[in-house]
């Protein structure tokens, strides 16, 4: 039987990250500026008739699987109006990234489903923050968000719908777990968390009109770069060849490890000087890297990492 739907997963990057306090739920308020990134990861979904089933190809994951979440979430809300899946997931990214890269395979998944079963995409997307903080922005189909809460009270930026970003995305050799993330940022922070700041979105959308207009910016601002201190010398290394490249603007994945940094598109040659820098020309320097992807490279279903 051939594939009921084939999808790529997207992920996406924190233009910006705040954290404003700690809930009574145990829950961090954020203030954070999404970005859509597709993914080389894909999904492949048919029926079977008895039940579901997730095969997994690619980078290992430990634990529940947010696909198989997701299909239990669907089920409690749409019963017999499902049929049976047999889904394959062709893993590349590593978990712990900061990329979202298990939020965007639900978020694909659930989009899918939505579409194929008439489930209403818009309507799913709305009830699915429980599954994770990043699968209500992944599964909305929004470019851009400003978002709010733990991450799922969206705000579409629609004024920067053409906007490309060229960007790189690099993976390390270790990975940062978002709750382990969380609980080092309260540690460093000494219990003391700030308190909710509207000027947060100010500077969301100031830096967004820099990057809009080319502008150089830098580094940009994430409350958890601050938990990355051990792997500061790598991270450096990073960011200051960026720099040289021509950059226009670097940073922290979210809470993980990945870092990415954006060029503007009228630099494409730094960014492929960059690539090449870290790739061939001074390996022993970045062997720190495990991975680079380059989102631009992606057509139709994606490409493999480098």
């Amino acid at each position: 039987m051939g594939a009921l739907f084939t999808c790529s997963c997207p992920i996406k990057i924190n233009l910006t990250l705040r954290v404003l306090g700690r809930r009574e739920d145990g829950y961090h308020e954020i203030q954070t500026l999404f970005l859509r990134i597709p993914s080389p990861e894909i999904i492949e979904a048919s029926l079977t008739g008895k039940a579901d089933r997730l095969s997994v190809f690619g980078v290992e994951i430990d634990g529940e699987n947010l696909i198989t979440k997701s299909c239990g979430f669907l089920r409690e809300r749409y019963g017999d109006r499902l049929p049976y899946f047999d889904v394959k997931l062709f893993k590349h990214l590593p978990a712990g990234s900061g990329v979202g890269a298990g939020s965007g395979n639900a978020a694909g998944f659930i989009r899918g489903v939505s579409s194929i079963c008439g489930l209403g995409a818009n309507d799913v997307s709305r009830n699915v923050a429980a599954l994770g903080a990043d699968v209500a922005f992944l599964a909305s189909g929004y470019g851009l968000a400003f978002a709010t809460g733990i991450g799922e009270r969206m705000e579409e930026i629609n004024d920067y719908n053409e906007l490309k970003l060229p960007a790189l995305i690099f993976f390390p050799r270790w990975s940062s777990g978002t709750k382990a993330a969380y609980a080092e940022l309260d540690r460093l922070r000494g219990g003391d968390c700030n308190k909710p700041n509207p000027a947060c979105r100010d500077e969301a959308l100031d830096i967004l009109r820099s990057l809009a207009k080319g502008s150089r910016v830098g580094m940009l601002p994430n409350d958890f770069i601050c938990c990355m201190n051990e792997y500061e010398e790598q991270y450096g290394s990073l960011y200051r060849a960026a720099d040289d490249a021509g950059a226009i603007a670097w940073g922290l994945c979210g809470s993980g490890s990945a870092s990415f940094v954006i060029f503007s598109e009228k630099n494409l040659a730094g960014r492929d000087a960059l690539l090449r820098r870290v790739m061939i020309g001074e390996p022993e320097n970045f062997s720190w890297i495990s991975k680079v992807w380059n989102p631009e490279r992606a057509t139709g279903g994606g490409c493999p990492c480098q």
